[in-house]
């Protein structure tokens, strides 16, 4: 009895350990095959990244070439026409493509030997590297090795041939090259890097300090040339021990490597969770299986309905597997009931495994419902099979063509039903379409085409065949035309170039023929682009010619050249367009460069057709001026350029531009005072090219506005003050990569018990002497150049990492508020930047607030209005700084999600003894409340100021009182005497 009993579970026992091994053998190929996809798509992935990272480095390598190109072009100019004053020109030229190609530290005039011809180093292994292997994109540039600068930099030496003996040599910062390899998404251990041929480092995505300027680490090495970027399977690096899955392009038509590689432990991150997961399911299967053994007659029951799903799904599968891709369906009951297999419900995307008849009618397309609603009757009532074609209304609205059949099935002892197979054949009936439309439109291309077209003999000229378009084209009838030769369509001064062109028709390929004139029956002329192929025609050597009419196209082309040289909302000279023609006048010109403010704002503030208005009235007054005195040319968005030609009306000319711009423009129902700056500038005084004289009048105009003058003059130490500017920029640009800058905290405590509540971060520049450049000496330069946007992002990180060590020291709950430019609000993602920066540094929610200035936020009040609503989801405390000092609107500001309001410290002062300035605090401490905001006193100096801020209910205060700037840590010191930490 017990051998009767064991005799299954011994077959069990068998078969499971057989499954047992079997299922061990899928998953390991599973994860196997796994783990190969996974490389291999990281492979993919680095050499699409590789791809990526070849083309940005061709667009910044082309842009190189272009702006030295344009270097070489002016000075091959310059020596054509002032070769005395060539260099001078040149350097001058040099130095406005240095301004606007920040990646380029230098650009020198060098001889063939690499000596120096103009300021700036040379270069004596020029000739060693300016070689075919080294030249970029077969053009005109040469790449050649590192080179260090005194100040510690590296650049990268290129040049480019200007003309005989003489070269452009250009150092470019690495910067250019490190833009391409940093925004590459390679993970948070991938690696992306740009070197050269003499296996140095340009850029690196990880560590560019470490590894830019060094040689390829050992065992790496320089790859040769090739076209197809190299796949490098799973390497490990040389520097950090970390495998990596990486390609390697190095171009066969620029001297540079890129390297690009993902971390195999990122990209096989996921596959381990799938070993565990496989090792659960194995263990878990043995758990099972051992429970199995354990409660066999308590299973047999679930193992019997197991095994008729089983057998049910293998029938199905079987029959998809037949037909290939084929839904089953089956209709039986009084009441027809449709339902359907598994693979036919997710084929057509239908909600249900099942569905009265009816109901799935109402999805058939509304010609088709009734006629497959009498096949399927006849179907069920046995009268024949069902093959039927019909449309589908899908849930997204789409519409799918199906194929059905089916029959009647008469099984003992059930009752009869209709099942059947339906196929998806939306593909073939859309490309069966297709291809009539295809067929349809050729032939009416091929009988009908609307482009004129002959044919005519090669030795006798004479026109073999036309085309209707060419007859009615040319107004000749098909008669008329086949008794012509192609000489008779053409003007008598044009028969010797056809005959030369006939003759040099000869190599059968189908070939475009300049722009020629041809005449009608009329006599009339007009342009044709002709196309020709030669070609045997009933006996005749012959040639097949397309005659395209451009008469348009060439009206088109001149008007297009109009537009390129003149603005379209004004008509007038595009700055361009007025630097040509003054270029090609004979000189003895003054040009004012007229900046005038609100033009912007009007457009802003009422609409776009309102500002389009004001200014084309300011183009018409204007241009008033330039009918009398010489040319006007409007530079977008707020400035005009007037050019005058007549030397002895100058003074009248700019007397009259000044009272033309002071007066008001007229809108529709409001008057608009613009504020206008002129600049004023003299050829050949200030400049021999207009170029230059442009350049010097808007110097001009800019010192103008600095100084709040209407009208200033050129003169040579305004080149020098922007020159120092300029390098002024230049120290901020390094200052900010050297991490120069500091920052110092000033407290912000409560009025009422002076405990601290926040930090304000303050920006220092501090110099080897000890001595600070006052922040107000290149904020504004910081603004104007952009360099703003970097410089604030410093200070974000800056601050966070300052936060993050308050934390540590107990006062994780003292915010530091950091101020913001508008030029930083407007023109970057300012909420994912907090973001990015406080999951970086684990800060808590709250733990850093912003500081805008009310006037910065009126520039566009929609946008700010955005920006700050995301700041406010992030729990960002926004606070209002300078409050009153600006022209805020009321209307925005109280739609504002703001958290607190600054009262400029023009206000506190003298609030205790000065009427003025206390009913204004008293406004504005009011004001605040009634809008549910905190309100914080700024430059609170004495303990007047405090107790009277303190006794009308300002919520909190700082200033030197209270705390002056300082480093970190001696705020940490300043709070530890206060009170005891968090």
């Amino acid at each position: 009895m017990n051998r009767v009993q064991a005799h299954p579970l011994r077959v069990i026992a068998v078969a499971g350990a057989l499954v047992a091994v079997l299922l061990a053998a899928a998953l390991t190929m599973m994860l196997w095959n796994d783990r190969s996809s996974r490389v291999e798509a990281a492979q993919r992935q680095s050499v699409a990244l590789a791809n990526g990272s070849d083309r940005l480095l061709r667009a910044q390598l082309i842009t190189l070439e272009r702006a030295l190109r344009g270097s070489a072009n002016d000075g091959r100019e310059y020596y054509r026409r002032v070769p005395d004053r060539a260099v001078e020109l040149l350097e001058v030229s040099i130095q406005g493509v240095l301004e606007r190609n920040r990646d380029l530290a230098s650009i020198t005039l060098v001889g063939d030997s690499g000596q120096a011809l103009s300021q700036g180093h040379g270069d004596p292994t020029l000739r060693s590297w300016v070689v075919p292997t080294n030249r970029v994109l077969s053009g005109e540039l040469y790449i050649g090795a590192l080179e260090q600068l005194p100040e510690g930099a590296w650049v990268v030496r290129t040049a480019l041939a200007m003309q005989q003996g003489q070269w452009l040599l250009a150092r470019v910062r690495l910067g250019m090259f490190q833009d391409v390899v940093s925004g590459l998404d390679v993970g948070k251990d991938g690696v992306a890097s740009i070197g050269n041929r003499y296996g140095q480092l340009l850029a690196h995505s990880r560590n560019p300090t470490t590894f830019i300027g060094k040689q390829l680490p050992s065992p790496m090495k320089i790859l040769a040339p090739s076209a197809e970027i190299v796949r490098q399977g799973v390497v490990e690096s040389p520097t950090d021990g970390q495998k990596r899955i990486a390609a390697v392009s190095v171009p066969t038509d620029y001297p540079l490597t890129l390297y690009t590689a993902l971390s195999y432990r990122e990209v096989m991150a996921r596959w381990y969770v799938f070993l565990y997961a496989a090792i659960g399911i194995f263990l878990l299967y043995l758990a099972g299986f051992a429970y199995l053994l354990y409660s066999l007659g308590r299973s047999a029951s679930q193992e019997q309905r197991l095994s008729e799903e089983l057998q049910a799904g293998a029938a199905e599968l079987e029959l998809a597997h037949e037909v290939g891709k084929v839904g089953t369906w089956s209709i039986h009951g009084d009441v027809p009931l449709l339902d359907w297999s598994l693979l036919t419900q997710q084929m057509l995307d239908l909600p249900t495994r099942a569905s009265t008849l009816e109901k799935f009618l109402q999805r058939v397309h509304e010609e088709d419902r009734a006629w497959l609603r009498v096949m399927l009757n006849h179907a069920r009532d046995g009268k024949g099979a069902l093959n039927a074609m019909f449309r589908l209304h899908m849930a997204d609205g789409s519409l799918r063509w199906l194929s059905a059949r089916g029959e009647r099935i008469n099984s003992p002892g059930q009752p009869p039903r209709l099942a059947g197979a339906v196929v998806d054949i939306s593909e073939r009936v859309h490309i069966e379409a297709r291809a009539q439309e295809a067929e349809r439109q050729f032939r009416l291309v091929f009988d009908r085409n609307p482009a004129p077209f002959w044919i005519f003999d090669l030795a006798t000229l004479r026109f073999l065949e036309v085309n209707q378009a060419a007859i009615d084209q040319y107004g000749f009838s098909r008669e008329e035309f086949l008794s012509m030769s192609i000489l008779d369509v053409r003007p008598p001064e044009d028969h010797d170039a056809i005959r030369r062109t006939v003759l040099g028709t000869a190599s059968g390929q189908p070939t475009v023929l300049p722009v020629h004139r041809h005449k009608r029956k009329d006599g009339t002329l007009f342009h044709v682009q002709a196309h020709g192929a030669r070609l045997e025609f009933d006996g005749h050597d012959a040639c097949l010619v397309l005659a395209e009419d451009v008469s348009q196209r060439l009206r088109y082309e001149k008007e297009l050249a109009y537009r390129a040289s003149h603005h379209a909302g004004t008509g007038l000279l595009t700055v361009r367009g007025l630097v040509e023609k003054l270029d090609a006048g004979t000189g003895g010109y003054t040009i004012a460069h007229v900046q005038l403010r609100g033009l912007q704002m009007i457009a802003d503030t009422l609409g776009r057709e309102a500002g389009e208005e004001a200014l084309r009235s300011v183009a018409v007054r204007l241009g008033g001026l330039a009918a009398r005195h010489g040319l006007l040319a409007h530079q977008p968005a707020e400035d005009f350029v007037l050019a005058i030609q007549k030397p002895a009306e100058v003074q009248l000319a700019l007397d009259a531009l000044l009272d033309a711009v002071a007066e008001p423009i007229r809108g529709r129902d409001t008057f608009h005072q613009l504020e206008a700056r002129i600049g004023v500038a003299s050829n050949p005084e200030d400049g021999e090219l207009a170029e230059q004289v442009l350049g010097r009048a808007a110097q001009a105009a800019h010192a103008a506005r600095e100084n709040g003058v209407a009208l200033a003059r050129f003169v040579p130490a305004m080149a020098a003050r922007y020159t120092e500017r300029l390098q002024l920029a230049g120290r901020v640009h390094m200052a900010i990569d050297r991490n120069e800058f500091d920052l110092y905290f000033q407290p912000i405590r409560h009025a009422a018990d002076g405990n601290p509540v926040a930090l304000e971060a303050l920006l220092r520049w501090p110099q080897a002497d000890g001595s600070f450049i006052p922040p107000a000496d290149f904020i504004q330069l910081c603004e104007d150049t952009g360099l703003i946007i970097a410089l604030g992002r410093w200070v974000l990180r800056s601050a966070a990492r300052a936060q993050q060590q308050l934390a540590a020291a107990g006062w994780g709950t003292l915010p530091i508020a950091v101020n913001v430019s508008a030029v930083q609000f407007f023109n970057t993602d300012l909420a994912n930047e907090f973001s990015r920066v406080i999951e970086e540094f684990g800060l808590s929610r709250g733990s850093l607030h912003l500081e805008l200035t009310e006037s910065s936020l009126m520039r566009n009040p929609a946008q700010a209005l955005q920006t700050m609503q995301r700041l406010h989801e992030r729990g960002i405390h926004i606070s209002l700084d300078d409050f009153g000092t600006g022209f805020s609107s009321m209307s925005y500001l109280q739609h504002l999600p703001l958290d607190s309001l600054k009262i400029d410290r023009s206000f506190v002062a003298d609030v205790e003894t000065n009427p003025r300035n206390a009913a204004i605090c008293r406004a504005l401490l009011s004001l605040g409340h009634s809008m549910g905001l905190m309100v914080i006193a700024e430059g609170v100096e004495t303990e007047g100021q405090h107790d009277w801020l303190a006794a009308h209910g300002c919520d909190q205060v700082q200033g030197y009182l209270l705390g002056r700037p300082m480093p970190l840590a001696d705020v940490l010191a300043l709070l530890a005497t206060s009170r005891k930490p968090d």
